[in-house]
């Protein structure tokens, strides 16, 4: 009976044994899926939005918009473009003046908003259909606008002067086909002018084509009124 006894508590502290080696298995095997598997087990993490560096492309991501500087209400209110005593964050035909509707881009680099910016717009804002980019920089203490695209900036390069060269991405339509049209602008003069068409549907344009392939695009973009000022 006593031998029983002893077979049954080594088989006893076998089992248990065994159960907390597939135990602790599981919990390794749990914590391995945990990193290994993108998308299933870990949450989301938060991507912050893309500043605009020069060379680097450029987010447009309104939901992750966010006012830097403090100024922007003040400064939409004073271009017209809203007012500041709207505080309804989902009317698009009266916008509140809120990064959910607009977002800001220095016109120079780290300068300050208050004497100049790029301002995107969200589409539908006040009925127009597309995203709208606009530059201002403050002349005798006024704000003008200097350049205005049915477009979108996706990137900023560094020149020779203080103000950065631009890439606007447009989009037309021709006989029932969309293209995508990727133009580079550069500062002159007091405002941005068209330099060349660079690419065409997410395709760069050879080299020993892109003169001729430019014009004709400026005349798409003129035509169409995709470059409105």
């Amino acid at each position: 009976m006593t031998q029983n006894k002893e077979i049954g508590k080594v088989k006893s502290s076998k089992l248990f044994y065994r159960r907390g080696i597939i135990l602790l298995v599981s919990i390794i095997g749990v914590g391995l899926l945990y990193y290994l598997v993108p998308g299933k087990l870990k949450k989301p993490i938060p991507v912050k939005p893309k500043i605009s560096l020069p060379g680097k492309e450029i987010s447009t991501d309104f939901n992750l918009n966010a006012f830097t500087q403090g100024n922007e209400p003040r400064l939409l209110h004073e271009i017209g473009i809203c007012d500041t005593l709207t505080i309804k964050n989902n009317n698009l035909d009266e916008p509140a003046c809120s990064p959910r509707f607009f977002r800001f881009f220095p016109l120079k680099n780290n300068s300050d908003f208050q004497n100049g910016f790029m301002l995107l717009v969200r589409s539908g804002v006040h009925a127009f259909p597309t995203r709208l980019f606009m530059i201002f920089e403050r002349k005798n203490n006024k704000l003008q606008q200097v350049n205005a695209f049915n477009g979108y900036i996706i990137e900023r390069r560094k020149s020779k002067t203080e103000y950065d060269d631009i890439v606007i991405r447009f989009f037309e339509r021709y006989d029932k086909q969309k293209y995508f049209y990727h133009c580079l602008f550069s500062w002159d003069k007091g405002r941005y002018n068209y330099v060349k068409c660079e690419e065409i549907n997410d395709q760069k344009v050879k080299a020993e084509k892109v003169d001729s392939v430019s014009k004709v695009v400026l005349g798409y973009l003129t035509e169409k009124s995709l470059i409105i000022q």
